[in-house]
């Protein structure tokens, strides 16, 4: 089924492109979210007439996303995390950990967004995270997880005297 996309997708295609997607896709999904419509002659003269309205949002959009990788390939997160005694940590980072941690930095980038090569991340070091910003811009951060210090609690022993 051919329809017109009103929405960018990354794997489908960008507002206003006209697609093929099996039917399912399109009665289930697309066309009830609002995602998308019908490819008729209507809704093309509609799309050819906003053509210049679309194009002019994607440059804006892919402005934007140059800005943004400037400023994002300059930061680097850091994250203290507790492990056991064979090095291994006893949680893993995420993209949803990225994400939390740079929306506190200013920056909302969406979890699907945070591209992590390796799944999570579950040992120590430094690692580079790409974030997808727009098609063919990718911003790289660093990642660096450190070791938790172990807090050496001097524990004064008791004796305790039972009576009998």
């Amino acid at each position: 089924m051919r329809v017109i996309l009103k929405e960018d997708f990354i794997n489908l295609g960008k507002e206003g492109d006209t697609v093929d997607v099996k039917d399912g896709f399109a009665r289930n999904y697309l066309l009830p979210k609002g995602f998308a419509v019908f490819s008729n002659k209507h809704n093309i003269d509609i799309f050819n007439q906003k053509r210049r309205a679309i194009l002019k949002r994607q440059e804006t959009r892919k402005k934007i996303a140059l800005e943004l990788k400037a400023k994002l390939d300059k930061v680097s997160l850091e994250f203290v995390m507790q492990s056991n005694d064979g090095g291994k940590l006893f949680h893993s980072i995420n993209s949803l950990n990225i994400a939390d941690e740079l929306l506190k930095l200013g920056f909302e980038i969406e979890r699907r967004k945070i591209d992590i090569h390796y799944g999570t991340l579950k040992t120590f070091g430094i690692y580079d995270v790409t974030i997808k910003l727009y098609e063919g811009i990718n911003a790289v951060i660093k990642v660096e997880i450190k070791r938790e210090e172990k807090k050496k609690s001097l524990k004064k022993s008791k004796s305790v005297a039972k009576e009998v």
